[in-house]
């Protein structure tokens, strides 16, 4: 059997055990499974950048907490449901914005401290603005859709909003876009001498992100069914992004794997072990140690997968375009075209 019809079956296997889940677990587990495939969906908005772009945000939580605030205060307002995500879309739309103009000549721990600073500014407008967020009481009187009101019901909704998020990526990932922002990740001084612009892929790629990450935040106050400014904070973005580490950076399944970590231990092992954080922080530190490619990453090597340097699954296809690969290889040793006026036989 080959390798992409073992990935499909596997992937299928997998889609059949989580849709049958509710059916045989009790309520508790399936609304934490719910949490798993949310967190899981905030992560891999993260992982969209730093898989692809090697652009690691610390700031996500602080575009979900936007939309997710949209959604809170329309309720509250008494809007429509078409209102309410109207203005979770339109918040996130700007919000994302915001965060892309502000980091798109950027990289590296510059663009990681602008996306914490970012998301500090969220959580601080968060306790200011209590006339429309409520402060740190927050808001309450928020319930989901009718439709979506059953455990069970909800639940199905996580898993196929995370499953097509999971198809969007793979999509970005073999788009020519995608290419294009794997090139910048490789050599931005490279991608710029073949006439590509880059900043223009990081602020592509930074809207697509905050896209993910405001659905994310949809889901977590339908969740909930509250939200205060907690949901903005430094911890929640932090978390997202050790999910991503724990999981494998670049994978399908890396986020899921990872908040299935990082809920699993505070949700469920907690209530077991007090220090639960302590043991957290010992599994991070081993997967890093041993797998730095992430529990993920390292069972695809084990079966034979085809991976980067920087941990993208068989699923991101190629590091470069095969024509930029040429052109790059063209070009001298400081990434430009070599100049035919200097030497050459």
């Amino acid at each position: 059997m080959t390798a992409p019809r073992r990935l499909w079956l596997g992937f299928g296997a997998a889609l059949t055990v989580a849709i049958a889940v509710p059916f045989v677990l009790p309520p508790y587990l399936v609304t934490l499974l719910s949490l798993v495939f949310i967190a899981g969906l905030l992560a891999s908005s993260v992982d969209l950048l730093a898989g692809q772009g090697g652009l690691v945000s610390i700031g996500h939580a602080g575009i979900a907490a936007t939309a997710a605030y949209g959604v809170a205060w329309g309720t509250v307002e008494s809007a429509g449901l078409p209102a309410q995500l109207g203005l979770a879309l339109v918040a996130t739309l700007l919000v994302s914005a915001v965060y892309a103009v502000t980091t798109m000549r950027t990289r590296g721990i510059v663009f990681l401290m602008i996306t914490l600073a970012l998301g500090i500014v969220v959580y601080g407008l968060a306790l200011k603005l209590s006339t429309i967020t409520g402060g740190q009481n927050g808001l309450t009187g928020i319930s989901r859709p009718e439709l979506l009101a059953s455990p069970t019901t909800f639940y199905l909704l996580t898993v196929a909003v995370f499953v097509a998020a999971a198809g969007f990526r793979v999509v970005v990932a073999r788009s020519p876009f995608g290419l294009v922002l794997r090139g910048t990740r490789e050599s931005e001084s490279r991608m710029s001498s073949l006439g590509y612009s880059v900043a223009g892929a990081k602020f592509v790629a930074v809207m697509l992100s905050g896209l993910l990450a405001g659905i994310a935040g949809v889901l977590i106050v339908w969740q909930a069914e509250f939200i205060s400014p907690n949901i903005a904070s430094f911890s929640r973005s932090a978390m997202a992004v050790v999910m991503v580490i724990l999981g494998g950076t670049g994978t399908m399944l890396g986020p899921l794997v990872g908040a299935g970590i990082v809920v699993g231990t505070e949700h469920w092992l907690s209530s077991y072990v007090e220090r639960w954080p302590t043991l957290l922080g010992l599994v991070f530190i081993a997967v890093v140690l041993f797998a730095p490619g992430g529990v993920v990453g390292a069972f695809s090597r084990r079966r034979g997968g085809t991976r980067d340097r920087h941990g993208a699954g068989p699923e991101a296809g190629p590091a470069m375009p095969p024509r930029l690969e040429e052109q790059a290889l063209a070009g001298g040793a400081d990434g430009h075209p070599p100049n035919p006026h200097q030497g050459g036989a």
